[in-house]
């Protein structure tokens, strides 16, 4: 591959990838619970994501999961879906046909959407998809169609 070939590809990547930072301080919506209250709340270990856009706001549901939905910064979009609850072991059996990665030293599975590469009702390409995993005791479910798999990975691997 030729050395310009390899910068435009460089430079579409740096350009698609939303800017990622460690959040300051987390913008809620929706009269959203806040993280702390939640935690006062539940058994298990809740883990948030430390490496998201400074520009997303959090919309927390609690029922019957805990729900962190992260919505772009006009509140249009839903950007990524985190779900959590208490965890549970998982095996390979449970998700056969997806691909294993590796999130923070535990076993997650990964699958692309069934329409990835299709454009939505709103002229949106479908990216993404569902990506699951067990950490500190906590079942961590995640999912989106509007980011990369590997941003997606980015994001977990941020989760604590």
């Amino acid at each position: 591959m030729g050395f310009l070939t390899c910068l435009f590809i460089i430079q579409n990547l740096l350009y698609s990838y939303p800017i990622v930072s460690t959040a300051k301080e987390i913008k809620y919506n929706h009269n959203s619970k806040t993280i702390s209250e939640i935690k006062k709340e539940v058994d298990f270990t809740v883990l948030t994501p430390k490496r998201i856009p400074d520009d997303w706001t959090l919309d927390t549901k609690t029922s019957p999961w805990l729900m962190l939905h992260y919505m772009d910064s006009n509140d249009t979009k839903l950007m990524v879906a985190i779900h959590l609850r208490k965890g549970f072991p998982l095996s390979d059996e449970d998700f056969p046909y997806r691909q294993k990665v590796d999130i923070n030293g535990n076993k997650g599975y990964f699958q692309e959407w069934e329409d990835n590469g299709e454009v939505d009702e709103n002229g949106n390409i479908i990216t993404g998809g569902l990506l699951n995993w067990v950490q500190n005791g906590t079942y961590v479910q995640m999912n989106s169609s509007i980011l990369t798999k590997a941003q997606m990975i980015d994001i977990a691997r941020s989760m604590n």
